[in-house]
């Protein structure tokens, strides 16, 4: 029973990571996509240590030989993994030619297993059903990787540690613990069968179980996750360098450029719909207008009455709603048409939606169902709508 109920969590668990890897490898957002490749490969490794062992549960080695030792080498690349996309998720630093140095270790590694990968699956066979003492190189990489897996908990640690507070640093936080957890008893687990010792539940069972539950607690990060939510750590203080003073520094923009800036800026916004771009900032706007940050502050301020954050969402809100009442976008989940506006904030997104409309944008789109029904049902049975 308990074998029966083990094998179908490592199942799911399994289904549950692939499912994430490829969502997300399909997102959309280009500032994220690195680190999410990162996450993706972090969760199709730890979905191939759960395969092997729910082989292993199922005594399913000697159906498959070439799983034999398939995993050996993986432990050197998940810590890695999880300290470049620790690096990525919380700081946007993008990945650089040093930084392919971290797969080394697994590389080398690999390349040693060669001689063993290569054989027959018959060969494979005999040499896992004479239970033959592990080779010696299995054993010195079961010390590298206990080696590495220290250097890259302490690192991830500090990584974490100067990061902002905030909803995605705190969750990461949760997640990279579980994975410790995870690996520490997968290298533990291999340690164990290295040395040949008697445990209740195999050794890969043991460590699958543990990254079973980081996959099952990234799914869970990822569903709380607002969107495109990201901790930056604190910069270092910036070499401050000499900057020409603006050209309104002292006076108000005079009527005709104010004139000519608002043209440009309602250009900007309905015809190039700068606003659906989330992370756009007042020196980027500004540096499209050809204005600086203080004018176009300015600007917005003085001819609307409101900041540039309030003024984009306005946008935003108009474009959601056209997009809710959209028929052929009514399988499209709320979250992918605010995204596609510009809103990168569950919390942002709701608070502006509702502040504009008086509604939450669940209710607006249930309320433009409903409307669509009414109506449709009025034409049926020939009643002349006003005009």
């Amino acid at each position: 029973m308990t074998q029966s109920v083990l094998s179908i969590l490592l199942l799911l668990a399994m289904g549950q990571g692939v499912f994430l890897a490829i969502a997300l490898l399909a997102a959309r957002q280009a500032d994220l996509r690195g680190a999410n490749r990162l996450l993706a490969a972090l969760l199709l490794g730890s979905v191939a240590v759960i395969g092997h062992a729910w082989l292993g549960i199922n005594r399913l080695y000697t159906s498959y030989p070439h799983s034999a030792l398939a995993i050996a080498t993986i432990g050197l690349l998940s810590g890695p993994l999880l300290y470049l996309y620790l690096r990525s998720a919380l700081t946007g630093q993008r990945l650089r030619a040093r930084d392919w140095l971290h797969g080394a270790p697994f590389l080398l590694a690999t390349a040693a297993m060669l001689p063993f990968y290569l054989q027959s699956a018959a060969a494979k066979l005999a040499w896992m059903q004479s239970r033959p003492v592990l080779p010696w190189y299995v054993g010195v990489s079961v010390l590298v990787k206990t080696l590495l897996f220290i250097w890259y908990v302490v690192a991830s640690y500090r990584l974490m540690r100067g990061a902002a507070s905030g909803p995605l640093a705190a969750g990461l936080a949760r997640l990279a613990k579980i994975w410790v957890l995870g690996a520490a008893g997968s290298v533990a687990a291999f340690g164990i069968e290295f040395l040949d010792m008697e445990l209740p539940l195999s050794s890969d069972a043991l460590g699958a179980i543990a990254l079973a539950c980081f996959v099952y607690a990234t799914a869970f990060l990822a569903i709380r996750l607002p969107l495109g939510y990201r901790a930056h750590l604190p910069a270092p203080a910036p070499v401050p360098l000499p900057e020409p003073a603006p050209r309104y520094a002292n006076k108000r923009l005079s009527e005709p450029d104010r004139a000519s800036f608002l043209d440009a800026l309602k250009r900007c916004m309905e015809v190039d719909q700068v606003y659906r771009n989330g992370e756009l900032t007042l020196d980027e706007l500004a540096a499209l207008l050809a204005m600086t940050p203080h004018e176009l502050s300015q600007l917005i301020n003085d001819a609307c009455g409101v900041n540039l954050q309030e003024y984009l969402n306005r946008y935003r809100v108009d474009a959601l709603k056209l997009a809710l009442h959209a028929p052929d976008q009514a399988s499209v989940s709320i979250l992918d048409l605010a995204l596609a506006c510009g809103f990168n904030s569950k919390t942002t997104l709701n608070r502006a939606f509702k502040k504009q409309t008086g509604l939450t944008p669940s209710e607006f789109r249930r309320g433009a169902a409903g409307a669509g029904l009414e109506t449709g049902a009025e034409s049926s049975s020939g009643t002349t709508l006003p005009g």
